[in-house]
């Protein structure tokens, strides 16, 4: 699996914030008064403030060159944490080591192997530990949907997922390495890739998985949206909301004078937003053969849906292409856009 997101709680969030940034050089992508996020490769990484103290183990890949500017660095800083023979230069199938954020996580830097030559800085993350009072079971949670190359040898440790990134699902109470620090169990969220789309809560652990399906090889996208302007934002809630049968997947308000509104195609996957600016700049009219088109098999429900709209007061037009009259209606929204409704089941 690819882990896309990660989200952990924080007690020092500026020093965690200025150990990221300046420190790891990991850009900073969002902050806020109670939280930030920074990009370690294609990993977002957040930390949201929290009164109490976790702590939590996470690696990090990245390439060789990077590895020994980032461990020189902590080296520097004396950050550095030792293993049984001493040894701050560790290797597992890359070179290795560990040491402390301000908040006292147990923090790996692995070197792997770069995608792409002209690539330097930081890979991804790499693990996230998991501690689980039953590994078996936190284990067939996650089977039921991710993928997994990697066997339990015993209760007390295991791996699961593959390369690219993995769980690290230890007992609770068993020290990392290379550290006497015991596992304890804290807040973690995970947007992760997979082959079908998921959003699960563990029943008992406070652990939260996002599950991203990528479209292909060439185009690993996970989540597509059509985003459009509008000066009638009220309306446009009204028709594809309560007229159209669209349901909202999320909104926002007074976000660097924009607000706007999401609807699911059917969901947040492949969604359609519409953004309002508090200006009201001018929105030129758009050409009468952008559509967008939906599919209704169903002619009852198709009926239905036209008339639910022209009821509501919305123009029924002539089509540009004519064949989309063959089989549809054309519909105008507040702000001149055309939908056809078709009751064919499509190609």
């Amino acid at each position: 699996m690819k882990i896309y997101g990660v989200q952990l709680k924080a007690y020092h969030l500026e020093k965690m914030k200025e150990f990221y940034t300046n420190l790891l050089q990991m850009s900073l992508v969002y902050e806020d008064k109670n939280s930030f996020a920074v990009l370690a490769g294609t990993t977002r990484v957040h930390f949201e403030k929290d009164e109490e103290q976790p702590y939590y183990h996470v690696c990090f890949h990245l390439g060789s060159a990077f590895f020994d500017h980032i461990f020189n660095k902590l080296k520097k800083k004396n950050l550095l944490l030792s293993n049984e023979e001493g040894e701050i230069s560790m290797y597992w199938k890359g070179k290795q080591a560990y040491f402390f954020d301000p908040d006292g996580n147990i923090l790996e830097i692995l070197e792997r192997p770069l995608p792409h030559k002209e690539q330097e800085g930081w890979l991804r993350v790499g693990e996230i530990g998991m501690p689980s009072s039953n590994t078996y079971d936190l284990r067939e949670y996650l089977s039921s949907f991710l993928e997994n190359k990697y066997k339990a040898e015993n209760d007390s440790f295991s791996f699961f997922g593959e390369e690219n990134g993995v769980g690290v699902i230890v007992k609770e109470g068993r020290n990392w390495y290379p550290t006497n620090r015991p596992a304890s169990i804290h807040p973690i969220k995970l947007v992760v890739s997979g082959n079908t789309e998921a959003h699960l809560k563990h029943p008992i652990l406070p652990y939260e998985f996002t599950v991203r399906k990528e479209w292909s090889a060439s185009l690993p996208t996970v989540q597509f949206r059509i985003a459009r302007p509008t000066n009638h934002m009220d309306k446009i809630i009204e028709f594809y909301g309560k007229g159209l049968g669209l349901k909202k997947v999320g909104d926002f308000q007074k976000h660097e004078g924009y607000e706007g509104v999401m609807f699911g195609l059917p969901d947040s996957n492949y969604h359609l937003e519409f953004t309002q600016h508090e200006n009201r700049n001018p929105i030129p009219r758009p050409p009468e053969d952008q559509l967008l088109v939906f599919y209704i098999a169903d002619t009852f429900k198709w009926s239905e849906t036209a008339n639910r709209l022209i009821d509501m007061g919305y123009r029924q037009v002539p089509s540009e292409n004519p064949y989309w009259d063959r089989g549809g209606i054309t519909i105008e929204d507040p702000d001149g856009y055309r939908v056809v409704l078709m009751n064919t089941v499509g190609i």
